[in-house]
C-alpha cells in the first residue's frame, strides 16, 4: 500500500486529502495519481497532473516523515512508500525549509 496525503490548499482541487492504495514495484508516481482519479474522479489528474508531468504548483514528496525526497511524475515507487502532494507556495511551511 502507498499512503497518500494531499494539502487543504490542493485537496481543494483535487477533491481528496488522504488515500491508501496499492502500489507494485516499479510503478511510477503517476501510476498512483491515475489510480487516484479512478477513486476519486479525473479532476485528481488534471489538478495534479499537466500531461504527463506535475504541474508547475504541485511538489510531490516520497516518504515525507523520513528521507522527504522530492519526486517527479516518473519517480518509481516501492510497496511501502508514502507520497505527499502540497501547492509550491506551501512548501516553506511543509519542508521547515527558510
Amino acid at each position: 500500500m502507498c499512503d497518500i496525503e494531499i494539502s487543504r490548499s490542493l485537496a481543494a482541487r483535487v477533491g481528496a486529502q488522504e488515500a491508501h492504495v496499492g502500489v507494485r514495484e516499479g510503478e511510477t508516481v503517476r501510476d498512483v495519481i491515475d489510480r487516484l482519479a479512478a477513486l476519486y474522479g479525473s479532476q485528481v489528474q488534471s489538478g495534479i497532473l499537466d500531461g504527463n508531468r506535475l504541474r508547475s504548483d504541485v511538489i510531490a514528496v516520497r516518504n515525507p516523515d523520513a528521507e522527504h525526497e522530492p519526486v517527479t511524475a516518473d519517480s518509481e515507487l516501492t510497496p511501502g512508500d508514502a507520497l505527499e502532494f502540497h501547492l509550491t507556495s506551501e512548501h516553506e511551511k511543509v519542508s521547515g525549509s527558510a
